[in-house]
């Protein structure tokens, strides 16, 4: 990796609609999916896109159920159900409906600014930010922590930048992994781990 500006990518850089690499099926429970998800939303939150790297992993991490569990309980076990969110997101989202983040153009409903403020650019983000209070003061100051860190780490410290902006170390090898079908098969040779294992895989995002 370089240390061009091109290499310097924004924290909260929200993504265009996510089309699922993986389509795993079978599992008991619902948290076997951990990894597979952990892969699908690149190890961060899918509603405000804390990433693993930035804090502790014991009891930070979530599995949502986009139609909640309490309205349509024949979904607990559905993948295309299940996303990868923090455990703040999660508790306030509860049982309530929001836009589906894998169905919407997130880059064109919400936005970041430097300061950590977030606005919507559409119907859809004001829905989301006012359901997932993504605009509040806490998300705010932390948001405005994250870049201002970032920044500063991108300029004066790439080592330890490339730790806040990369991927985590413990990669799950999806490989290993034996769901009852996966629908999707080709998308475990394109997981994170198989890329960085063809050392395909950029040191930051």
């Amino acid at each position: 990796m370089t240390d061009s500006p091109a290499a310097t990518p924004y924290p909260y850089a929200y993504p265009t609609s996510h089309s699922r690499k993986h389509g795993p099926e079978g599992y008991l429970n619902y948290d076997s999916y951990r990894d597979w998800l952990r892969d699908e939303f690149a190890f961060r939150c899918v509603y405000c896109l804390f990433r693993e790297q930035w804090g502790r992993q014991t009891a930070s991490w979530d599995l949502d159920h986009w139609v909640p569990q309490a309205i349509e309980s024949d979904l607990e076990l559905s993948y295309e159900n299940l996303l990868y969110a923090c455990a703040s997101c999660n508790s306030v989202k509860g049982d309530r409906r929001v836009p589906n983040p894998t169905n919407m153009d997130l880059s064109a409903a919400v936005e970041v600014d430097p300061n950590g403020v977030i606005r919507s650019k559409n119907k859809q983000g004001q829905i989301l930010i006012k359901i997932m209070r993504l605009d509040n003061d806490d998300y705010t100051r932390f948001r405005a922590m994250i870049i201002r860190t970032v920044n500063i780490l991108a300029d004066q410290d790439r080592d330890v930048y490339r730790l806040w902006m990369g991927y985590p170390t413990d990669l799950p090898d999806l490989s290993k992994l034996r769901p009852t079908r996966n629908t999707r098969p080709d998308g475990v040779n394109n997981s994170f781990f198989a890329l960085r294992a063809r050392q395909e895989l950029e040191d930051v995002y």
